[in-house]
């Protein structure tokens, strides 16, 4: 099979006249949807037609401005390439200026009376109901049109700028260390792939390498998230937010409420999680009950059977089909049309990520399958994405939009299908390696996302009164992992730079990139546990579910399936099931 995906849908390289003409047509989309603003947004007669013909027209801008995002995007990620980043740079620099135009239709939105009567005289309107109101209630935390056009244009050379030199700074730090009897030199991203590396020694020296490697870019990198928080605190002070995460909890369709149930529910049950890192501790022989940090990612069990990508295939496939067809069908589109780039190479990232690409109701996958187990649950993972997104294929493009908290809902469940699977016919070793996988992932997503939450919230409490210092993220950093750990981890081995190592940090305009992840994968969990209660049942509605998401906030979304995200005992029962893996784990060591 092959291991690369097929992009020529999209377009055949960057030189194309099929590419080079979306340019053209992004800008051409930008100057007619700005001059259009400005001819008619100045009264509200004729207020539905005026809405149709913006949102046709923005549609129109976002689809195009879309494919030439995605494209560069999936470039870059799969060969590092500098062409690639410049064309990025540059496609995100052009459709800044469709702000303009964007800021006045908020804002003659606002002036409008009675927005849904307006709406109910129109199908294409109330096709997009959600989306117009969503805007209108954001409306009142925006500037002028002139401000908001300055602002989206500094950003270029602030936040994003700073964004652009920290992953310039991360990407190009190069460490010596010994692997295998030879000298190596190597980067950030691969000493911490490292981190899950069979080799005690390597794990360790690789994980003290990583600390000297940060420390050595430490002072850089304080500049450039000084620079991005400084920016978000005072953008966002200027538009009327009490908080970044005020400003995150609304852009995530998600309220203060839910985020205080699932937090106070893992705060509560942080302790099921030590237990887990203590029995890791005492299986990789260590004389403490408190694992180090540099094994938390360390594998448990044989985990040394190669199985081939069209094996992977074919599990995910079958694995799918006990769920529904429907979903059996479209992963074995994913693997038949080549949407898949699986083949590790040098310059690729090494993560799994799913780029969906509405305009051509498509999506592309980047994963590196080198054999194991593992890899299919990551495969399996990314089609989940997928495949959430092929449930809103037929909605225009404003309205495939859906928060973060949920992106991570189909990804996990897809996941789950398939390890639940592979436990059953994996040999006992690769069982438990997948189980304690499976277990890992969630300590990072729950445990480590808590931290980093606790860290985000003090560091902007922080950086109201000034820059922060090294020292002074270093000590927040420890402090926040020591208190979410607790003894299941030995203090004295985390090392104080792991705010340098979380690219979310350093991601301009997306603020607390870690309880998201929590929500989706306790979320997910619960889901799956109806799945089982419920089986064939629960397949129509969960469809219905998905295909909803992007029209719905999570409250609302969520009562599709019966679930009250305001419940602290939902994400108990979610934290509860993982708590019977951890049981389950340890049984079986």
């Amino acid at each position: 099979m092959n291991l690369t995906w097929d992009l020529e849908t999209l377009y055949p390289c960057f030189e194309s006249e099929k590419f080079k003409g979306d340019q053209e047509l992004l800008r051409q989309y930008i100057t007619e949807l700005n001059d259009w603003a400005d001819v008619n947004l100045h009264d509200h007669e004729h207020a539905a037609a005026k809405m149709e013909d913006f949102l046709r027209r923005y549609n129109a801008f976002r689809s195009v401005y879309t494919c030439l995002y995605s494209y560069a995007d999936l470039i870059l990620n799969a060969d590092s390439s500098t062409e690639a980043m410049s064309v990025l740079d540059d496609i995100v620099d052009t459709s800044s200026a469709a702000t303009d135009a964007f800021v006045k239709f908020n804002k003659w939105l606002k002036g409008l009376d009675r927005l849904d009567t307006i709406i109910d005289t129109s199908p294409y309107l109330s096709e997009h109901r959600f989306y117009l109101s969503e805007l209108l209630d954001q409306s009142k935390f925006l500037l002028s049109e002139e401000i908001e056009s300055v602002i989206a244009k500094m950003q270029n050379t602030g936040s994003k700028a700073w964004q652009r030199f920290y992953m310039q700074c991360a990407s190009n730090v190069l460490t010596n260390l010994d692997v295998e009897g030879e000298s190596r030199s190597v980067s950030l991203s691969e000493l911490r792939n490292m981190a899950y590396d069979r080799n005690p020694s390597l794990r360790k020296a690789a994980y003290n390498a990583e600390a000297e490697a940060c420390k050595s870019i430490a002072e850089q990198s304080a500049a450039c998230i000084n620079g991005i928080s400084g920016e978000a605190i005072t953008v966002y002070g200027m538009r009327g937010y009490q908080s970044p995460l005020e400003k995150v909890l609304a852009a995530s369709r998600m309220d203060a409420q839910t985020l205080q149930a699932m937090q106070s529910a893992i705060q509560e049950n942080l302790p099921i999680f030590h237990k887990y890192y203590e029995k890791k501790a005492m299986l990789l022989g260590h004389t403490t009950t408190s694992l180090p940090f540099y094994d938390i990612f360390a594998p448990i069990g044989e985990g040394n059977v190669t199985v081939s990508y069209s094996e992977a295939r074919d599990c995910i496939v079958s694995s799918f089909r006990t769920f529904s067809d429907d979903l059996a069908d479209f992963a074995q589109k994913v693997f038949d049309n080549r949407w898949v780039d699986a083949e590790p190479r040098a310059g690729k990232g090494n993560y799994g990520m799913c780029i969906d690409i509405f305009p051509i109701q498509e999506s592309r996958i980047l994963t590196n399958f080198t054999g194991s187990y593992i890899d299919i649950s990551v495969l399996a993972h990314e089609i989940g994405h997928a495949y959430h997104s092929s449930c809103l294929v037929n909605e225009t493009m404003v309205n495939t939009d859906y928060p973060t908290p949920i992106a991570e809902t189909a990804s996990i469940f897809c996941e789950s299908i398939v390890n639940n699977e592979l436990l059953r016919i994996a040999p006992t070793g690769e069982a438990v390696s997948i189980l304690e996988r499976g277990i890992s992932d969630a300590g990072y997503y729950i445990v480590d996302f808590y931290g980093r939450y606790l860290f985000e919230n003090k560091m902007y409490e922080r950086r109201q009164s000034g820059a922060l210092s090294v020292e002074e993220l270093n000590e927040l950093m420890l402090a926040c992992m020591t208190e979410v750990y607790g003894e299941g981890i030995d203090p004295a081995t985390i090392h104080p730079y792991m705010w340098l190592n979380k690219m979310g940090y350093f991601l301009a305009g997306n603020e607390y990139l870690n309880f998201p992840y929590s929500f989706g994968l306790l979320f997910s969990k619960g889901l799956y546990a109806q799945y089982k209660k419920r089986g064939q049942a629960f397949v129509a509605q969960y469809h219905a579910f998905l295909s909803a998401t992007s029209k719905n906030n999570i409250v609302d979304a969520a009562k599709i399936m019966g679930i009250d995200v305001h419940s602290s005992q939902f994400w108990k029962d979610a934290l509860q099931l993982i708590e019977e893996e951890i049981e389950e784990f340890i049984s079986r060591v």
